[in-house]
């Protein structure tokens, strides 16, 4: 491995895993992102201020639309639109998923590398999207954790602007991300208006050993529920904290949101610490990661939304040491028997609307 940029030191951002994935073995796992990891909800706010800072506003460039990839960096993706837009910054922000609401679809596109392939974009409304920022953006940036190519990001573009039948030349694409692994053989840079990021490096990653056979991709997005609309339908203005939990000051507190459900649990996670809590934010994942490395503990269960996948969960031991362990629920509530209340002084907390199966 060789750095060429570290705005925070690597060993701050991201230590190394071995994803159970035939496609891609190895992981970059962020120690800022809350997603693999429990994460200081003040670390997470500072990188998606260090990324905002780098995305100008300028009115001459017209509406901006802001893009979460889905699921790895839903919460980031919304935090860094936060910091944008309370810099001045207007905008609409939309996140891809793999879980249709019911609405209707703007389009898809694929992750080819990813477990779970398939992304749907969905179509905001009136409501949702009142100036209709949607449809006429000319400025496209793609939040996502890292890049390895760029390719992905360009695919959604491209699919983005093939909805809108215009050419993707004419849309100034930019991506941001906390880690940048490009060589020059692999580069898209001059694809991109701009390319923001707080790590760059150079790596090379070489199978030592074999591996066992790894679940297979999923080509398809998940239809066995449908998902709140929520940040699926897009959004003018960042969500805001829906619960008021009671707390010790001084008290352990992990705040736990459930796959593409993030930011919202990190606004609760940084309230409690404003209030004295020692706080961590992390979120549940499809992503299937080997034990060793940055994932010392690995809890899998059927999916906390009631779909067909399986769920995990990293580094929350049995010994967890925290006092209290909060999970923020999008969807429907974990039913009784379901395996994540083995953890334990776990509390669960539904949004308003929430229905118990």
């Amino acid at each position: 491995m060789s750095m060429r940029k570290e705005e925070l030191p690597l060993p701050e951002i991201c230590d190394f895993a071995l994803r159970h994935n035939a496609r891609r073995r190895f992981l970059f796992v962020s120690k800022v992102l809350g997603r693999h990891m429990p994460t200081r909800p003040v670390a997470m706010q500072d990188v998606a201020s260090r990324l905002a800072d780098k995305i100008s506003i300028d009115p001459a460039d017209g509406p901006v639309l802001f893009v979460g990839m889905a699921e790895t960096a839903t919460t980031l993706a919304q935090a860094v639109y936060a910091a944008w837009c309370q810099r001045g910054g207007q905008g609409f922000y939309i996140e891809s998923t793999r879980r249709p609401t019911g609405g209707g679809i703007a389009f898809e596109f694929v992750e080819s590398h990813s477990h779970a392939m398939a992304h749907l974009v969905h179509l905001p409304s009136p409501e949702d999207d009142p100036e209709n920022l949607f449809t006429t953006a000319r400025r496209v940036v793609v939040v996502d954790d890292e890049a390895t190519t760029g390719r992905t990001a360009l695919g959604l573009v491209a699919s983005y602007a093939g909805w809108r039948g215009i050419a993707p030349d004419s849309l100034q694409r930019e991506l941001a991300v906390l880690a940048r692994w490009m060589t020059d053989a692999q580069s898209t840079e001059s694809e991109f208006a701009a390319f923001h990021s707080l790590v760059e490096g150079g790596f090379e990653f070489v199978e030592t050993g074999a591996f066992g056979q790894a679940p297979p991709a999923v080509p398809h997005p998940d239809r066995a529920g449908l998902a709140r609309r929520g940040t699926r339908h897009g959004l003018s203005h960042p969500q805001h904290l829906p619960w008021q939990v009671q707390v010790n000051p001084g008290h352990r507190i992990l705040v736990i949101g459930t796959g593409e459900y993030g930011y919202q649990p990190l606004l609760l996670a940084a309230d409690l610490e404003a209030r004295g809590v020692i706080a961590w934010v992390q979120a549940t994942t499809r992503s299937p990661v080997l034990p060793g490395g940055a994932i010392g503990h690995v809890r899998s269960f059927p999916a906390l939304t009631g779909e067909s996948h399986t769920e995990f969960l990293y580094n929350v031991p049995e010994d967890h040491g925290y006092d209290r362990v909060l999970l923020c629920c999008e969807d429907v509530l974990p039913p009784p028997w379901h395996p994540i209340h083995h953890i334990s002084r776990l509390e669960v907390l539904p949004l308003p609307g929430t229905l118990n199966p």
